[in-house]
């Protein structure tokens, strides 16, 4: 079963998030800041990480360079979500941590079942 890690300060999008996910197939672990992520990774290698940018703590910047920098971890894909309203302040380069895809908050679930399908494939 494929396994995806949540990361977000929002409880309530967490929850909703966890609860669809494993719904529609997929295993879910839940952090709400980039340290726990890191814990969270520590104890179960994901197949994709979903993360906020802006979280106490830790934010989705720091925690997408430490994957990024870590090789046994480099690879898995990421999906980054914010409510920041420029994107063009989160370019993906040299400045910022690669992830594979970006969504802006509020979301709906197409899209990013979307991302979701096509970085890691169906649940299930």
């Amino acid at each position: 079963m494929k396994t995806i890690l949540v990361v977000d300060d929002e409880f309530a999008l967490v929850d909703t998030l966890k609860d669809f996910l494993e719904a529609v197939g997929y295993r879910v672990d839940v952090a709400h800041n980039g340290a726990e992520a890191l814990e969270a990774i520590a104890l179960s290698r994901p197949d994709l990480v979903i993360t906020d940018l802006m979280m106490p703590i830790m934010g989705g910047k720091e925690l997408l360079a430490t994957i990024r920098a870590d090789p046994a971890l480099a690879a898995i894909p990421a999906i980054l979500v914010s409510a920041a309203r420029r994107q063009v302040a989160i370019p993906a380069g040299a400045e910022f941590p690669s992830f594979s895809k970006f969504l802006r908050k509020p979301f709906t679930l197409k899209p990013l079942m979307d991302a979701i399908a096509e970085l890691i494939g169906p649940g299930g």
